[in-house]
């Protein structure tokens, strides 16, 4: 392979083009480098595999199944990449890629659908099984999300109301979270949305209903902590956006699997509630 041919073969493309080939190991370090893309240029092989808690054979392993030589080859390469005149260091004073075109979709979607098989390869099904549980029996559902998670908390609360009467979103508009929050139960179920940038709040509102002894389950990404031990389930999904944003596409999915299991966990019940609202819209004339 040319220098000029080994340039244009980014690592992120080779490492999706033999993923599913990969042992677990492997994975670990491929997901490392998806999330962390300028690793390779910022660290050496000792610190990447500590990172990505895999041996250093497994490391040198890895770059060679990818078609480099070597580590220190594909090192080399993404240097000369990065140095490249048309990069900046800067990423928000860089050219905002133009995604018009019907290329840049098909990219842009290409992308999507691969967050969406990580995200489906890497949840367990008895963590899933586990959250359609808690949150079919719980008696009231918290629906948690702030800043940038909000609007997937809210796009959760309005799927779980059509088949659950008692779905509370933190935060609501005008009132205090700890006034809001203070009816946690026992019998309770928490939906955290931990995407991204979490606060405070969040991780007070999953002690507190830790220590209520309610059920708390989180969605959160893949290099995020997620916060384990305040939820009894963590659903990882992977993000990756191809420029300045992170992809939704697996929070959504997550998100409406579970509503749909809740759904049927709950069943002739859940059926009585839609059919009610539906009654109900067209009592008042709806159109929708």
């Amino acid at each position: 392979m040319k220098k000029s041919e080994e340039k244009s073969a980014r690592l992120s493309e080779r490492i999706l083009e033999i993923f599913d080939d990969l042992t677990k190991s492997e994975r670990l370090l491929a997901e490392h480098f998806l999330e962390n893309p300028d690793s390779l240029v910022l660290h050496t092989a000792a610190e990447i595999s500590g990172q990505a808690k895999v041996s250093k054979a497994t490391t040198a392993r890895f770059f060679k199944r990818l078609g480099f030589p070597s580590f220190k080859t594909a090192q080399r390469l993404a240097r000369v990449d990065r140095n490249d005149e048309t990069y900046s260091k800067n990423v928000y004073s860089a050219p905002v890629p133009t995604l018009s075109g019907r290329s840049d979709l098909a990219d842009h979607l290409a992308s999507d659908v691969q967050n969406l098989i990580r995200t489906i390869e890497a949840v367990r099904s008895d963590e899933l099984r586990a959250a359609v549980t808690y949150l079919a029996g719980a008696q009231k559902i918290w629906v948690v999300g702030f800043g940038d998670n909000y609007p997937l908390a809210h796009f959760a609360r309005a799927q779980l109301i059509k088949v659950k009467p008692d779905i509370r979103l933190i935060p609501l508009g005008g009132f205090s979270v700890p006034e809001e929050f203070a009816s946690i139960q026992t019998a309770d179920a928490v939906l955290a949305l931990a995407i991204g940038r979490r606060t405070r709040t969040l991780r007070s509102i999953m002690q507190s209903a830790r220590l209520a002894d309610a059920k708390t389950i989180s969605i959160t990404d893949l290099v995020s902590s997620g916060n384990p031990e305040l939820a009894e389930v963590t659903l990882r999904c992977r993000t990756s956006g191809l420029t300045y944003f992170d992809s939704l596409a697996s929070p959504v999915s997550v998100i409406t699997y579970l509503c749909m299991a809740v759904a049927e966990r709950i069943g002739q019940n859940a059926v009585e509630r839609l059919k009610y609202i539906d009654a109900i819209h067209s009592e008042w004339g709806d159109a929708g």
